[in-house]
């Protein structure tokens, strides 16, 4: 485990590193990275960035996850160099948001890995009680942090939880990022009365057997495989995720369609049918509803369009562009070109909407062709 005590240690080695986001808040800084390059966590300090929070005299006061990967993700992590027959617990990956709690000016407050989220305070309403506080301070004081996951309705991710639920995942020694043992977890979790992470039975002997079974998995984010530093040498093998197929491209869908672009550009080639089936009920709703109003919007600049090239139609070609298109702005002339020399208006608008679906600048230059707001 690498030894953190001081800002001082962390800030050298994210020094122009564009990835890495120093974020000073009232009372507190929390270091973390926001994108990962082929090179961002070639260090052991770089792969503790993922929430490091340090108090104003820059001594480090909270320490969740370091960044872990996917077995098969990097040369260190590929399943033949992941031997099960070293000491190693299993436990579920939960599908939901990581707290951890932190002292700020004496008071015991939750956080997520970039601080006071809504999130994190969400949490504190639902569950920071007298006595999980006074455990957090205890903890945090001694120098562990404990981890949570956040999981519920009101945080729902991909995987649909019925009720709020705080649940203990790890602790770590703050300085030395050491992992308390399981067994020790269990213990505080009974005498706090919160569920811990569950473990589940060890029936594989190889991580490529092991990861055949995860990579079915429906309804479940994965697992999260815990090895002894006593006995495994290499550092990124120490913590690994393995999460199933369907969870992986419906994650990766839902994060794509946060952004209008990609949603109004998979309305534009009528390939929504093919992603809703992997989409919450809320999000589901969300894109339909702005599909109608994609659509809405579509066939009113589509009949205006054709109304006005077949108003023009009986004129040669000078005529039409410099008397009949000379107050027509600039985009729908070329749009009206396009439809005089093909004939289809709709093929025409889609063309031309999906060119402009590269970034969110592009869409909103030309939104006034279909009018509709999107929002997730």
């Amino acid at each position: 485990m690498t030894r953190i005590e001081h800002i001082s240690e962390v800030l050298p080695h994210i020094k122009d590193r564009k990835e890495f986001v120093v974020a000073e808040r009232d009372g507190y800084t929390a270091i973390d990275y926001a994108v990962a390059f082929a090179d961002s966590f070639s260090h052991p300090i770089l792969r503790e960035c993922r929430g490091l929070k340090f108090n104003k005299d820059g001594n480090l006061v909270a320490r969740p996850f370091g960044k872990f990967f996917n077995v098969g993700e990097r040369e260190t992590t590929q399943p033949h160099l992941v031997d099960f027959s070293k000491p190693h617990i299993i436990m579920d990956k939960l599908d939901g948001s990581m707290i951890h709690p932190c002292i700020v000016d004496n008071e015991v407050v939750f956080m997520t890995r970039m601080g006071r989220s809504g999130v994190a305070r969400q949490a504190e309403k639902l569950f920071l009680s007298g006595e999980l506080s006074a455990f957090c301070r205890v903890n945090l004081l001694r120098g562990v942090t404990p981890i949570f996951e956040y999981t519920g309705p009101q945080n729902r991710i991909i995987i649909k939880y019925a009720e709020p639920t705080l649940t203990l995942l790890a602790a770590r020694e703050t300085i030395s990022g050491r992992y308390l043992p399981h067994d020790e977890l269990e213990r505080v979790a009974a005498s706090l009365n919160i569920p811990l992470i569950p473990l589940i039975n060890n029936e594989w002997s190889n991580a490529l057997s092991f990861l055949g079974f995860v990579r079915v998995l429906q309804g479940k984010e994965g697992f999260v495989i815990r090895f002894d530093p006593e006995h495994e040498e290499e550092p990124e093998r120490l913590l690994l995720k393995c999460k199933g197929e369907d969870y992986v491209l419906k994650h990766k869908t839902k994060e794509a369609l946060h952004m209008e672009k990609n949603v109004l550009a998979i309305i534009l080639q009528n390939g929504l049918d093919d992603v809703l089936p992997l989409l919450t009920e809320e999000d589901r709703s969300a894109v339909e509803t702005y599909k109608e109003a994609v659509q809405i919007g579509l066939n009113i600049t589509i009949s205006e369009l054709e109304q006005l090239v077949m108003a023009g139609a009986h004129l040669d070609q000078k005529a039409f562009a410099v008397e009949h298109l000379a107050n027509v702005p600039s985009d729908l002339r070329g749009l009206a070109f396009s439809v005089r020399r093909s004939g289809n208006a709709e093929e025409e608008v889609r063309k031309f909407l999906l060119k402009n679906c590269g970034t969110q600048t592009a869409v909103d230059s030309v939104r006034h062709f279909f009018g509709a707001d999107f929002t997730i």
